[in-house]
């Protein structure tokens, strides 16, 4: 736990008297209160969220989510000593304590990724339509060939494929990004689930992706909108990853740009490589139009 206001380790947040009368830590270093969101609502917390307060983040990522890690234990269960092979229990302890050690963050990325999956389906949908519209008759051939053999599939099997875009887009950010900051920083040495930590911040930043579902309703230009609110939940997790981490701008900066070309090119080829299912002269002219 943390001072919200200067990040100075605290031993707690509130103490709870014998009449239930609860008073508020006082920092010993800028003798703030510790963190005053523990009595806010959620609903004023995820305002507070979404306007990049700095206390709001360290409040959710440092006094919430890292306390109830490392409440969680690890451990592994106890086997008989009669017992040759324990992989297959031990196997499903673990798995079992990950999904409830990390219960809370894996519903939310679930929801986010559900999301995610059905924007980008919307996305690229209207945008090939639009693009197949302005590229008629001689500029035919600038048209994405892959989207088009996609969207020539059953829906079914478009919903895979944007599953499949969508797992592979997050997971290599997601990865990248942690590792990129724990590995080339050393941050993280004293914080005790550094790399959760991170991915929760990545998580809170990636809640702006889900505005475009409210343009769905109104007749917008939902492409173009779209793609305004990629750019602003890219600076979310720009902003985000500097509350938590207190790096420099110029180094996030530079992680996030190489983050973002080796998602891309992966992401690119993996994908072709799937549609095209071997399809060398298809691979050739998609990478024509790139």
């Amino acid at each position: 736990m943390i001072c919200i206001e200067c990040a100075e380790p605290v031993d707690s947040l509130y103490t709870i008297y014998s009449n239930k009368h609860i008073q508020l830590t006082d920092c010993p270093k800028c003798h703030k209160v510790v963190d005053h969101y523990v009595e806010f609502d959620n609903v004023l917390l995820f305002i507070d969220l979404l306007l990049l307060k700095p206390g709001a983040y360290r409040h959710l990522i440092y006094n919430s989510l890292d306390y109830k890690l490392s409440s969680n234990s690890d451990s592994n269960p106890k086997c008989s000593e009669h017992v040759t092979l324990t992989w297959l229990p031990t196997l499903f302890y673990r798995f079992r304590n990950w999904l409830i050690k990390y219960d809370k963050l894996n519903r939310v990325w679930l929801l986010l990724i559900a999301f995610e999956i059905y924007l980008t389906w919307v996305i690229e949908e209207r945008s090939y339509a639009m693009n197949s519209g302005f590229l008629e008759g001689a500029n035919s051939t600038r048209i994405n060939p892959m989207l088009r053999k996609v969207f020539a599939w059953d829906p079914l099997h478009q919903y895979l494929y944007f599953a499949f875009y969508c797992l592979l887009d997050i997971s290599i950010f997601h990865s990248l990004t942690r590792h990129c900051i724990v590995s080339w920083s050393k941050w993280g040495r004293e914080v005790q689930n550094a790399k959760d930590v991170l991915s929760y911040a990545i998580l809170l930043s990636y809640g702006a992706k889900i505005f475009p579902i409210l343009m769905l309703i109104w007749p917008y230009d939902t492409v173009f909108s779209m793609n305004i609110i990629k750019c602003v939940a890219n600076l979310y997790i720009v902003e985000s990853l500097k509350i938590v981490t207190n790096l420099p701008y110029r180094w996030i900066l530079q992680v996030f740009a190489f983050v973002l070309l080796v998602r891309w090119t992966i992401v690119k080829v993996a994908t072709a490589l799937l549609v095209a299912g071997g399809d060398w002269k298809l691979l050739k002219t998609f990478f024509e139009t790139i």
